[in-house]
């Protein structure tokens, strides 16, 4: 487990042993700090019949971990256990596929021991697939836990979220980001990069692996050409336009920027923010078109007085 997240895991794992942990979890946290691997560690734990006891240590009491050689851990490590099950989308996770989950977990334990449902990504949820998860949330089977994995919590029906416990998983500091980096074989980190995506290091990773067309010194220095109009905003968004998500992020952490360096317009700054909001929800829709939705945003910073 990520060393930014082994404390949280342990805590949760603790509370399993002493059968006081909540049927129904919400992880949230940023995007890329490692969720699902959380959610699936703490998973095989629930599932595994040998709580805390390492096949490493011969049968001794260790660290709360999987044992990892009951059948349940097998099971786990070959990819079919019966108990587990996992919902995840591209888009929306429609109300068939919580119902699906629904009628496996009304069922008894295909081991006799603990069932265990994940939830990726469970903002994007329809209103009808929330609606239809409620029931187990609040009267679950025995020994059944519901793991929810968000980095958009908010945008969880309330009545979801007053029937789950929160827990905020935490990003690693700056300095943490930057050793596990080095221990990944990235140790010479481009600073820019580093500050921006230091919360999220395994989108960071991602970013590494396949940079992006656009480098974030160049959006900064493409700003200050709009904002005197020596360049023209569509031209600007045609040619960013796959990179349409990345540039509107790192346009809000150059917003952050400029607010902690002032004085500033705050008004024209925060008509910026506005639009970079906005665009954020466009941009989440398949098919949109990224050019506009940039254009948009752009203007905003060509027209800041």
């Amino acid at each position: 487990m990520y060393s930014w997240l082994q404390a949280s895991l342990q805590q949760l794992s603790q509370r399993a042993m002493t059968h006081s942990l909540h049927h129904a979890l919400l992880l949230k946290g940023a995007r890329g700090i490692g969720k699902t691997e959380f959610a699936e560690q703490l998973g095989q734990f629930l599932l595994c019949a040998n709580k805390g006891t390492n096949a490493h240590t011969a049968g001794t009491k260790s660290d709360l971990v999987p044992c990892g050689h009951c059948q349940s851990c097998l099971l786990l490590i070959a990819g079919n256990h019966p108990d587990l099950y996992e919902i995840s989308s591209d888009k929306q996770i429609g109300v068939d596929a919580i119902r699906e989950a629904i009628k496996k977990l009304s069922g008894s334990a295909q081991l006799s021991g603990a069932k265990v449902l994940i939830i990726h990504d469970a903002h994007t949820m329809t209103e009808s697939s929330a609606n239809a998860l409620l029931k187990t949330l609040e009267e679950p089977t025995n020994n059944t836990f519901l793991l929810l994995l968000s980095h958009q919590s908010e945008r969880l029906l309330p009545t979801i979220l007053s029937r789950c416990e929160k827990v905020a998983l935490p990003s690693p500091t700056l300095q943490g980001c930057h050793d596990w980096l080095s221990e990944q074989g990235y140790s010479n980190v481009d600073d820019a990069m580093l500050r921006l995506y230091s919360a999220s290091p395994l989108e960071l990773i991602e970013h590494l692996k396949s940079p992006p067309k656009v480098s974030y010194n160049e959006v900064v220095e493409n700003i200050g050409y709009l904002s005197v109009g020596t360049l023209n905003a569509a031209a600007v968004a045609t040619k960013w336009q796959d990179e349409a998500t990345t540039i509107v992020q790192w346009l809000q952490v150059w917003l952050v920027d400029q607010l902690k360096t002032g004085p500033h317009n705050i008004d024209a700054l925060w008509e910026m923010q506005k639009a970079c909001i906005s665009a954020n929800e466009q941009l989440r829709n398949p098919g949109v078109n990224k050019s506009l939705v940039l254009v948009n945003v752009l203007q905003s910073i060509a027209q800041r007085p």
